[in-house]
């Protein structure tokens, strides 16, 4: 059976993804799906529950309903409750049962906004995928709600190059202390700060976002809102997180091209070779550190992309995507030594094994002992 794990973790689905890329814009966030599996969607996949209020729901599916296909109850419910909280936006996602039964959530979303006059939007997730499909559409639908509008005080001339961070979800950048770097990193090179999507954040902070000048593409959670402004306010994107010193100095010289031509760039492009060394992980994020070990210390590693979801086009001829366990195993075989989540350890036989825990695959397990390689030397990681 293909795509089965029996050693190893999965990621996080795609309707922990939602919740994800949604928690800090003030909606209400509702999975349609039995009761009793909030925890999953909550404590388990996001760190900043105990942090943050959010307004995050389960629908309280029951059996009956699933078999009936009663929606008036999930249609009073969430009436009832936006009526009550007012919610700047109400966003519907679906678990695999109603994704089987086919419930109409597009549908349902239409008749709670005519209702209620609140904006509401349904989010395409079945459960059976990746966190990188929920969090990428998620932001999308934001986008095509309120990216649009108008927010006088952002849109104020400036003489530096503004810049929007996409992708920047705690599932895969979970440490503070990483998403400070970041924020950092574009005020030392000398640019502004447009917005930072999913963290640190507001609604307003998004109704701004076609005022920057470029987007920093820093996962793959960010693609599609990344296309999204490309094609609709011709706001370009670098590809790459600034791993080590002298990749996080390509992409600031990417960023000041992109501003220039208006075209899209993959920093990770021609910094780049075959190696001995694996990388297991999301794609965008494993080949900025490859180039990163590349340019810093002369290190060729691969990609094995092993979400199975989100940005191929980065990778080269020698890596490979696989979610597959057998397969990744027999895979890992060929290399000497190997940087991923430690939960890959048990498939990784005797090799040498580098960690570099990723909340979207481990959660919280190993988050603490999360290097912080953005902007910084990379020399006491490997």
């Amino acid at each position: 059976m293909n795509q089965t794990a029996r050693i190893i973790s999965i990621y996080a689905a795609d309707t922990s993804g939602v919740c994800s890329a949604l928690y800090e814009y003030g909606g209400m966030t509702v999975i349609h799906d039995a009761s009793g599996c909030n925890s999953t969607y909550t404590t388990h996949d996001e760190p900043r529950w105990y942090d943050k209020k959010s307004m995050m729901f389960i629908s309280g599916l029951t059996e009956k309903d699933a078999v009936m296909g009663n929606d008036d109850r999930f249609i009073n419910d969430l009436i009832l409750s936006a009526n009550e909280l007012k919610p700047a936006f109400i966003a519907l996602c679906a678990s695999p049962l109603p994704a089987m039964i086919g419930t109409d959530l597009e549908a349902i979303a239409y008749a709670v906004e005519a209702e209620t006059g609140i904006p509401a939007f349904s989010v395409k997730t079945n459960g059976m995928q990746s966190y990188i499909t929920g969090a990428g559409n998620a932001l999308l639908e934001l986008a095509k709600k309120f990216a649009g509008s108008n927010c006088e005080k952002l849109c104020q001339p400036s003489e530096k190059i503004k810049v929007n961070l996409l992708g920047v979800t705690p599932l895969d950048f979970p440490t503070r202390e990483g998403i400070g770097s970041l924020l950092n990193y574009v005020n030392q090179c000398g640019f502004e700060l447009n917005s930072c999507v999913s963290v640190n954040t507001d609604l307003n902070d998004f109704k701004k976002l076609r005022n920057a000048d470029v987007n920093l593409l820093l996962s793959s959670v960010g693609k599609p809102l990344a296309d999204y402004l490309y094609n609709e306010y011709n706001i370009p994107f670098v590809k790459g997180v600034p791993y080590g010193i002298g990749f996080a100095g390509r992409i600031k010289e990417a960023l000041v091209k992109a501003f220039e031509t208006k075209e899209n760039i993959d920093a990770t492009n021609d910094c780049r070779e075959a190696g001995n060394v694996a990388i297991l992980g999301e794609s965008i994020m494993s080949a900025s550190l490859a180039s990163a070990l590349l340019l810093d210390k002369g290190i060729k590693a691969n990609v094995l992309e092993t979400v199975g979801d989100g940005d191929f086009d980065i990778l080269k001829s020698f890596d490979l995507s696989c979610d597959d366990e057998k397969i990744l195993e027999n895979e890992l075989k060929k290399y000497d030594v190997i940087i991923g989540d430690p939960l890959f350890k048990p498939i990784c036989a005797d090799k040498k094994f580098i960690e570099l825990p990723h909340e979207a695959f481990s959660g919280r397990c190993f988050t603490k002992n999360a290097p912080n390689l953005i902007f910084t030397s990379i020399d006491k990681f490997i």
